[in-house]
């Protein structure tokens, strides 16, 4: 099961992912002397803007390499919002300033016009764009039928880069034995607290790691003239977000309750937590969101999407369309997402139960006082290094130890965390 001369692959999603695998689909066969065709079905038009992103829009290393060393592209300057200088972590009581080394810069980005930049690169490249919401998909011995609002197509193979949207989902789960992966839902709004707030941050992203019921975490994102605030768990919901804002950690991290935007616009989402099921077969594969290949907190979710395309799109051309190829080649490309699931998964539970029994203000204290657990949590909450190696490189002897003692402190002689006097 290979692709030949004159075959059509299918792309389901016109987003950073989605566009990626089709320039990589189309470079794949150009150096192997093969001609076919790539269509990319996408039903949001990026370039009207006119559509959020659940996404916070945050590119993080290693992003320009993977754009210059996949793709031969550069991010163009007047996409990028703001640079990223810098990140701090709130529990209940403490807040602190995140150190590290870091391997290249962040930036934030419009998703929109980034999306945008990204589909008209693929045209660019020799990929169809399809203006059209997909409503099916059959997969059969000899090819894929993809039924979408206006025209159909037919395909030798097709590619999800859909994220995790309902619809799609659904369509690929009725044509397919693929299911979507677990995942949490996200509530996202903006601010505008005026120039002179914004300056003031200095472009520093804000992580909440706090006790709150049925929130896993908040962030604060400076983007340009505005502040994007998104939270995540299980159940969010406007209402909690309300609470999220109102609560005294973000309280003393936001300008005064005049300067807020009101009334506030909410945009619902979701990312996933896990691997989807059956994320390829004969004649598809998913990539990004819809394939569930994520870590935990920073998802690092564009870079995901664009080195899963790019997988997808080498294992297809090189060495075939069928569910052994896709294993042998495609899935033992993503064995940095793979391998690392484990760890990452391990950290949420902690992170998780360290929240709901209000020891987080400890595990930030001990930050202040340790280098290398300062480096682990600043990793952490970037997404510069995986979760194997943060936890590999920060675990010894004398940190348990340390943790030991705040346990005792914390559940048994209830004591209250601080901060050093040099970290306040």
């Amino acid at each position: 099961m290979v692709i030949n001369d004159g075959d059509t692959v299918c792309v389901v999603g016109g987003g950073p992912g989605g566009s990626a695998c089709a320039m990589g689909l189309l470079r794949e066969a150009q150096q192997l002397g093969k001609k076919i065709d790539v269509v990319v079905l996408e039903h949001k038009r990026f370039s009207e803007h006119r559509h959020y992103n659940q996404c916070i829009g945050v590119l993080s290393p290693p992003f320009e390499d993977i754009l210059k060393n996949e793709l031969d592209l550069v991010l163009p300057d007047n996409l990028v919002l703001n640079e990223i200088e810098g990140y701090c972590l709130h529990s209940d009581l403490l807040s602190l300033g995140l150190v590290g080394e870091e391997s290249g810069r962040s930036v934030s980005v419009k998703r929109s016009k980034f999306d945008a930049f990204m589909l008209e690169e693929a045209q660019k490249a020799g990929a169809l764009v399809v203006q059209s919401r997909v409503t099916g998909v059959e997969v059969n011995a000899e090819g894929i039928l993809v039924y979408s609002e206006g025209e159909n197509f037919k395909a030798a193979a097709v590619v999800g880069a859909f994220g995790l949207d309902d619809g799609t989902c659904r369509v690929f789960e009725q044509g397919t034995p693929y299911q979507q992966p677990d995942f949490l839902n996200t509530v996202i709004t903006r601010l505008y607290p005026g120039d002179e707030f914004i300056q003031g941050m200095e472009s520093t992203i804000h992580a909440f790691l706090l006790s709150h019921p049925g929130l896993e975490f908040g962030a604060v994102t400076p983007k340009g003239d505005h502040l994007s605030i998104n939270i995540a768990g299980r159940n969010v919901s406007s209402h909690i977000m309300m609470e999220f804002l109102r609560s005294e950690p973000v309280q003393r991290f936001l300008p005064p309750h005049q300067r807020r935007e009101k009334p506030l616009n909410y945009f619902k989402g979701k990312f996933p937590i896990a691997p989807a099921r059956n994320l390829f077969g004969n004649r598809y594969v998913m990539i990004g969101d819809a394939a569930g290949l994520m870590r935990p907190f920073k998802g690092k979710g564009i870079n995901s999407a664009i080195s899963t395309g790019m997988y997808a799109a080498r294992s297809i051309i090189r060495h075939g369309i069928s569910k052994e190829s896709f294993a042998e080649n495609f899935y033992q490309d993503c064995h940095e997402l793979t391998e690392d699931l484990p760890y990452g998964r391990a950290v949420r539970v902690l992170t998780n139960l360290a929240t709901k029994f209000k020891f987080m203000d400890h595990m930030i204290a001990v930050a202040a006082e340790r280098t290398d657990f300062m480096q682990a949590m600043f990793s952490s909450v970037s997404g510069h290094d995986p979760y194997k190696k943060i936890i590999m490189e920060t675990a010894s002897l004398p940190l348990a130890f340390n943790f030991a003692l705040r346990i005792l402190g914390h559940f048994v002689l209830r004591q209250d965390a601080h901060l050093p006097i040099k970290a306040q």
